[in-house]
């Protein structure tokens, strides 16, 4: 720790988090080529890269959106080769449809392309650090989120079949800034992250900055008010997995109707939730479940009722309410041919 409490990047310290957190038998960094992914691939590589059973790659999304994205690309090519370790690119369709947030279709076109190209042997190590964790917590209250919302990130999570690990989500950006400062690192600005159009950026440039300036601290008080939301979090998804144990349909991807009625509206609502959570489905909104349970769960006999939310879909067949993943633009290994 510095004399702010705040956790210091060695190399150390990294290893040992990496190795407490995963047994995966190989490491992908995300690497955008941006300042904190950069230090990631440097701490990986530094940590990692001349363990023969313990191997680091580099793994770069590929929008095709932005004019400098080609750039990018070789960029991290570049930095790659001179680490000695491989870099795939997937390209992905980030292309906005449907009225729907850009950050939102970014985001899962990427998780779309990790999980369909990692495997169960891979852990795939995310730069997400301390002030990335109080921006998501914060949003997620504006939109109205409840305790597993107001979680923010998860440390460790699985993308498919594989690992997911956010190693530096304790450590501020000014420590990050700092390694890279010491390390002489070159990364991409990318001008985008400084458009306030977008939520995050607005936050992050004109709002957090007037939070800070008034509760200097405030960004660690966010994210211990989130740990806080976990443990609440935790003790409601106790009883919700009991609660589906008893409604699940025969398939993991369906809930029996008339079971769900059965349970008070609190237990249904958390029931649906961790239901779609533990299919790894993005967590819907309380409108949503409001919806579910009024237009889907009450529906008139013999009705079909659909719900599309986000990148999936609840459906009503008799009995049964299931849910079925819709797809996300394409994508492509390595070029976009």
């Amino acid at each position: 720790m510095d004399g702010n409490g705040d956790p210091t990047l060695t190399l150390e310290t990294f290893k040992t988090e990496i190795q407490t957190l995963t047994s995966a038998k190989r490491l992908w960094v995300a690497y955008s080529g941006g300042l904190d992914s950069h230090v990631l691939l440097d701490l990986s590589v530094r940590a990692f890269a001349e363990q023969l059973d313990y191997p680091v790659s580099a793994l770069h999304i590929h929008h095709g959106i932005h004019p400098n994205a080609d750039h990018w690309a070789q960029h991290c090519e570049r930095i790659c080769e001179n680490f000695a370790i491989p870099l795939t690119v997937l390209w992905v369709d980030g292309n906005v449809v449907d009225g729907r947030s850009p950050e939102e279709v970014a985001r899962e076109a990427r998780f779309a392309a990790f999980e369909n190209f990692l495997g169960k042997d891979d852990c795939l190590l995310l730069a997400h650090h301390e002030e990335d964790q109080a921006e998501t917590i914060l949003l997620r209250l504006f939109r109205g989120s409840g305790p597993l919302g107001l979680s923010g990130i998860p440390k460790k999570s699985r993308v498919g079949e594989s690992e997911l690990i956010r190693p530096l989500l304790a450590v501020s950006q000014e420590t990050i800034k700092q390694y890279a400062k010491v390390r002489h690192l070159k990364w991409i600005e990318d001008d985008s992250n400084h458009n306030t159009r977008f939520d995050r950026n607005y936050l992050r440039h004109e709002i957090m900055p007037l939070l800070q300036r008034r509760w200097p601290r405030v960004v660690r008080s966010i994210n211990r008010a989130g740990t806080l939301c976990f443990e609440t979090a935790s003790a409601v998804q106790v009883l919700a997995m009991q609660d589906l144990e008893t409604v699940r349909g025969e398939d993991a991807h369906c809930l029996s109707v008339s079971r769900l009625l059965l349970l008070e509206p609190v237990r249904r609502r958390g029931v649906l939730r961790f239901w779609l959570q533990d299919l790894g489905f993005t967590l819907p909104s309380r409108d949503h479940i409001e919806r579910i349970d009024r237009e889907m769960l009450k529906a008139k006999p013999g009705s079909r009722p659909r719900l599309k939310i986000s990148s999936y879909e609840i459906r009503r067949t008799r009995d049964l309410l299931s849910v079925v993943s819709l797809s996300i633009g394409g994508i492509h290994l390595n070029s976009p041919s």
